[in-house]
């Protein structure tokens, strides 16, 4: 025997059915990947003009480099190049003591973090979407030489 509650729940559950799975995500502001950093594409081929992680060591450039490391990777990429922390130049800079690696691909955006220690001290390497690929550590600033003044 059928009750007229059970008619009722039934009418319920055709009527009220939920759509799963349709809820579009909003982006908030405060989710924009942070800055990363790679060391897969290092070139310890070309040194010198560039140095070793113990050279580096040696002068106490590669402590700074890891505060400073962690200090851009709280930011987003577009922070870290407007707030000046990393300077984009695109193509591999036509006067450089450094020569394109063959292992990387000729279409990458060449970037260096600016100002380690010093003005001149650089980390010189390759951006992709939120990705800095460090490659060259450039203590003397000659990835992108610039005309004395």
């Amino acid at each position: 025997m059928a009750s007229k509650f059970n008619d009722k729940f039934a009418a319920q559950k055709k009527v009220g059915k939920r759509k799963e799975n349709i809820r579009e995500e909003r982006k908030v502001e405060g989710d924009s990947p942070k800055v990363l950093f790679s060391l897969k594409d290092i070139d310890k081929n070309q040194m010198p003009p560039g140095q070793t992680y113990e050279e580096w060591s040696n002068n106490g450039f590669l402590s700074y480099l890891l505060e400073k490391l962690e200090h851009i990777s709280q930011k987003t990429m577009a922070e870290a190049i407007h707030e000046g922390y990393i300077k984009v130049y695109g193509d591999f800079p036509p006067k450089s003591d450094f020569k394109h690696p063959v292992h990387i691909a000729s279409d990458v955006k060449w970037a260096v973090i600016m100002n380690l220690k010093g003005q001149k001290g650089r980390v010189a390497g390759h951006i992709i979407d939120n990705v800095f690929y460090i490659v060259f550590l450039d203590m003397n600033h000659l990835f992108y030489k610039m005309k004395k003044r």
